[in-house]
């Protein structure tokens, strides 16, 4: 590869760093995303405590970078003795991290994020230089803008999660495998070693990389070319199938290796995940369950010997255990075991357009490479050539597809983000069409040299004059299909760019026009896929605009699906049920007409759904309870008397589930109207009169299940 000019350099800096500014400056008008608040307090306390309690189901690595500067700012972290940090719950100690120490809670998300939007960049560079290796100059310049203004990469692209770090480690260390596999020196074996770490350091899904690295070999191996080894300055190479797998299986002992080494200095080379013991009786926050398995029986040997640290073998298990069943949302279902077309409706409807076009154009581009007859080799080597180049984006693309159609989480469309480089390199073939162009616009077609001949060769020369008649009139055919395809493919990369602007700073409720556009997301998908709690901020701004003031005429009510305050944000509403409820104990209010804001996540996933006939029994007997407690009126003899027979503890569990069981009541109901207006397209607002709300509650029961 020709070595970089300053100039190039430069502009892909700036192409970059516009990256940054678009995905920080999104994510800087958001509230923190659900997942954010866990990730930087569990980074946090890696830190300050060496303690692995809190959110050890995900990567390490990006919990620490993601904190390092709030670490170093001095932040004050709650104390460690109280039942939250003995029973490692993260929300509540992020909560009161965020929110009740004293720190600046947007300044610490800022940093976080800015941190995280830090490794996009990282990401966004080997994609513009493994393009230009692979493809060529100008297919990097249109798969780095592909990068640069997708709005999947720029949603995550500075959300405090480790989504991002996964995408860099799977794209980097697949690179840097099939290098080894070609080229074996000890500064090749070190840095593929420390990036396939990376995966497993980043996200419990790093065991997809064995097939995808068994896949590489198996093509390696089948191609049968020497392998070249360095040591020091000694060369060598070797060939034949059975040394090179030799070597092959030395490369796999020292990741296992690097990956065991790196994963215990991660965790401070210690096995018990509790170093700040506050009271001796220290647990993970969820119990996990002793049903057998493969699985179980890994975990429990290894937690037997010892042989990785407690809160990453607690993770991993934890991870398979949710990842087994979960609420999930598609196209008006609900199921708790997902579906195999989640992920591709998903990637269908959340990638745009144009993109997806692109990614046609390159196909074609491939294929009409294929095709050309120019360099003497026959159609099946230009493939098979081809193909062998594209190994390593090939396999991440395949063994991955298959992981995620066989998942069953399906609670967001960012568990595909790994697959989006390899498909952002590969669309980078698309810039065929536009080279010619770059270089020939304008130009002349060269016309056919007329040399008529009058002597005996005539007749001969004739048929060469026609011969090259008919192989220009084809060339200009095809200059034709390039002038009409470059043309197009200039048009789309612009469409790309265009949609990227249009929907921020909204990146995470992007969905392209086969769902109808962002604002008819809320009918298809939910979660991490739209409403992930971010949109705080906008519906403080959208309730000023209406007028809507804490002491108005209209009441404001609001179910939140976040961990972020409505409060810190200005919103003063009544509080309704929420994932996260923490509302103070007290008998559940009387609701009435007024502007309910409903979460999308709540509408279709975390309201007790699908509303059934026994959800509808219990609602009524709790509703029944609910009345009869109130018939009695506070502080009469009557409330003294049921409190006696029955106990505070049976109303206060009665008060919190029926809550919770109204708000899946009101959500069946919302969910056959449509909203009034939408906030960030994740929040939805219905304008409800008393007999609305009265028809929601107590009217009949809108039964979607048994």
């Amino acid at each position: 590869m020709r070595a970089l000019r300053v100039g190039q350099l430069a502009a892909v800096g700036v192409v970059l760093a516009v990256y940054w500014a678009m995905a920080v400056g999104a994510s800087s008008s958001k509230s923190v995303a659900f997942d954010e608040m866990a990730h930087l307090t569990a980074g946090y306390t890696y830190w300050a405590y060496n303690d692995y309690r809190l959110h050890p189901e995900n990567g390490n690595w990006p919990q620490r970078w993601a904190a390092l500067p709030v670490v170093m700012s001095s932040a004050r972290f709650p104390p460690l003795d109280q039942p939250a940090w003995t029973l490692s719950n993260m929300y509540v100690m992020g909560d009161q991290f965020f929110y009740m120490s004293g720190n600046d809670a947007g300044a610490m998300l800022w940093r976080g994020r800015g941190m995280i939007a830090l490794i996009g960049v990282v990401l966004g560079a080997l994609v513009f230089l493994w393009a230009r290796r692979l493809i060529s100059p100008t297919g990097a310049w249109l798969s780095l803008l592909l990068f640069a203004f997708s709005p999947t990469l720029l949603a995550h692209g500075a959300l405090v999660t480790s989504d991002m770090a996964a995408a860099l480690f799977f794209t980097a260390a697949a690179g840097a495998m099939w290098v080894v596999l070609h080229r074996l020196t000890p500064w090749t074996l070190a840095g593929s070693a420390v990036l396939v770490a990376g995966v497993f350091l980043s996200k419990f899904s790093g065991p997809i990389l064995l097939p995808i690295g068994i896949l590489m070999l198996a093509v390696r191996l089948l191609d049968g070319r020497p392998l070249t080894i360095r040591l020091g300055k000694r060369t060598m190479e070797w060939s034949g199938r059975v040394r090179q797998l030799a070597a092959f299986a030395g490369v796999a002992a020292v990741y296992v290796l690097v990956v065991w080494m790196l994963i215990w200095a991660s965790y401070g080379f210690r096995y018990t995940a509790f170093a700040a013991s506050a009271s001796g009786k220290e647990a993970f926050m969820a119990p996990l369950t002793s049903e057998p398995g493969l699985v179980t029986d890994i975990v429990t040997a290894a937690r037997r010997q010892h042989l990785l640290p407690e809160a990453y073998l607690y993770g991993f298990a934890n991870t398979m255990q949710y990842a087994a069943q979960r609420s999930a949302f598609l196209n008006g279902e609900y199921s708790t075991t997902g579906w195999w077309w989640f992920f591709p409706y998903a990637f269908l409807v959340k990638t745009t357009l144009p993109a997806l076009g692109l990614g046609l154009l390159a196909l074609a581009a491939l294929i009409a490479r294929w095709r050309k007859k120019d360099d003497g080799a026959a159609t099946w080597q230009r493939v098979a050539t081809s193909l062998y180049a594209g190994t390593p984006l090939l396999a991440l693309l395949c063994v991955y597809w298959v992981f995620a159609i066989a998942s069953h989480l399906n609670i967001g469309h960012r568990h595909l983000l790994p697959i989006y480089p390899a498909l952002c390199i590969l669309a980078g073939g698309a810039g065929y069409w536009i080279e010619p162009l770059l270089g020939r616009w304008g130009r002349a077609r060269p016309q056919p040299e007329q040399q008529p001949r009058k002597d005996a060769k005539e007749r001969r020369a004739k048929k060469e004059n026609k011969d090259r008649a008919a192989d220009e009139k084809r060339a200009g055919a095809m200059s034709d299909v390039i002038t009409i395809a470059g043309g197009l493919t200039i048009l789309l990369l612009s469409w790309h760019a265009v949609e990227s602007v249009r929907i921020s700073p909204h990146y995470l409720a992007y969905f392209n026009q086969l769902a109808g556009g962002p604002s008819q997301a809320y009918k298809h998908m939910a979660d991490s896929s739209l409403d992930w709690g971010q949109d705080l901020p906008a519906l403080k701004q959208w309730l000023d605009e209406q007028g809507l003031e804490p002491a108005g005429a209209t009441r404001v009510y609001l179910s939140y699906f976040g961990t972020g305050r409505p409060e810190y944000y200005g919103i003063d509403a009544t509080q309704l049920w929420g994932f996260l409820d923490r509302r103070p104990q007290a008998p559940p209010e009387v609701l009435g007409g007024g502007v309910y804001c409903i979460s999308a996540s709540i509408l279709n996933v975390a309201a007790p759904r699908p509303w059934t006939r026994s959800l509808e029994t219990e609602y009524q007997q709790r509703l029944t309870n609910v009345k009869l407690l109130s018939s009695t009126g506070e502080g009469t003899e009557a409330r003294t008397d049921l409190l006696r027979k029955t106990g505070e503890d049976f109303w206060w569990q009665t008060f919190r589930r029926f809550d919770e069981l109204r708000i899946g009541r009101l959500a069946a109901f919302l969910r056959h109207r449509q909203p009034d207006a939408e906030v960030g397209y994740s929040i939805l607002i219905y304008r409800l009169t008393d007999a609305d709300v009265n028809t929601a509650l107590e009217g009949p029961a809108l039964v979607e299940g048994r």
